[in-house]
């Protein structure tokens, strides 16, 4: 199964190592360092875990964390802090006790992934045997009786419920030493070989509940991956092949144009059809779009019909 992890902070560097090295096991969302905007993203995404990716934050947006941890407890999500050792020293004099987890530099995409992944599969399991507790039938069937069961099971447990999840957070909290290797980091060949069949799609927008929406319309029938901007789509291209590119038409820093310039000048991924995506209806931008020679384009909100024809069309 896949984890969804909203990511934030101002290290774009690893903001960058989950949307491309850490897809295969993580849906990622990314959301700005502003209280209302991970609010809402924590509503409308539903994370599995929370990650803030430390790199000169300002004191301000560290202390407003203790209200982003007050937010994430009734749902239990985890808070995962990634950063060096000054800046999760310096965090934690802000927002005391806020991360459930902390992974300290140096350290490698591969080793945040599996130190995060171990710390969600354990912590799922023990959270699971701790439901299946306190779900054993009641004889006497009683609601009160049930209330006084659960309460008592809590009772008792807590300590021990209190005592596992320190021991596993100081754990996996610990620096990584390993130097970066020459090994693949790319995560996917398993799953990729697994699903050899079908198509791959990667849909590139600055938007991410449209990439969100997008991922949703395409999942069952084809492999979809998601870049937040043009930067992180030419990462993923170096490792990663793909069979079909949504490309938003305008981005901030670059746009969709720059984006498939650069793309058609490498010899070596020229040839993937790209699909434009605009926002924008005029006539002038629709044939300067044209102009650039894609595949296709489609206005947004793409209409879910419109968009699976025009990607049977191109690939099938």
């Amino acid at each position: 199964m896949k984890y969804k992890a909203l990511v934030t902070g101002k290290n774009n560097s690893i903001i960058d190592d989950f949307f491309v090295h850490m897809d295969t096991n993580f849906e990622v969302m990314s959301t700005s360092t502003r209280f209302g905007d991970i609010i809402r993203h924590i509503k409308y995404f539903d994370p599995d875990v929370f990650i803030y990716c430390l790199s000169g934050e300002t004191p301000d947006n560290l202390r407003q964390m203790n209200s982003i941890k007050h937010n994430l407890a009734p749902t239990r999500i985890p808070f995962v802090l990634v950063g060096s050792k000054e800046e999760c020293d310096e965090f934690e004099k802000f927002a005391v006790n806020v991360a459930n987890m902390i992974l300290v530099k140096p350290f490698t995409a591969n080793s945040i992934q599996e130190k995060i992944l171990n710390f969600l599969d354990e912590r799922q399991e023990y959270v699971q045997a701790y439901r299946n507790r306190t779900d054993e039938p009641d004889d006497l069937n009683d609601k009160n009786n049930k209330k006084e069961k659960k309460k008592a099971v809590m009772t008792a447990d807590i300590d021990s419920l209190k005592n596992t999840l320190s021991s596993l957070e100081a754990a996996l909290s610990s620096p990584v030493n390993t130097p970066e290797s020459n090994q693949n980091i790319d995560s996917g060949e398993t799953a990729e070989s697994e699903t050899a069949e079908r198509k791959h799609i990667l849909v590139v927008d600055d938007d991410p509940v449209m990439l969100k929406v997008l991922k949703e319309q395409l999942h069952d029938e084809y492999d979809v991956a998601t870049a937040i901007n043009g930067k992180i789509a030419l990462k993923f291209l170096e490792r990663k092949k793909t069979d079909l590119i949504l490309l938003d038409y305008e981005m901030p820093e670059e746009s969709g144009p720059v984006v498939m310039e650069k793309i058609r000048a490498n010899d070596s991924i020229k040839d993937i059809p790209i699909v434009f995506l605009t926002g924008v209806s005029e006539r002038e931008k629709i044939t300067e779009a044209l102009a650039l020679k894609p595949q296709s384009y489609l206005l947004k909100p793409v209409d879910r019909e419109k968009l699976m024809k025009v990607i049977t069309d191109i690939i099938g």
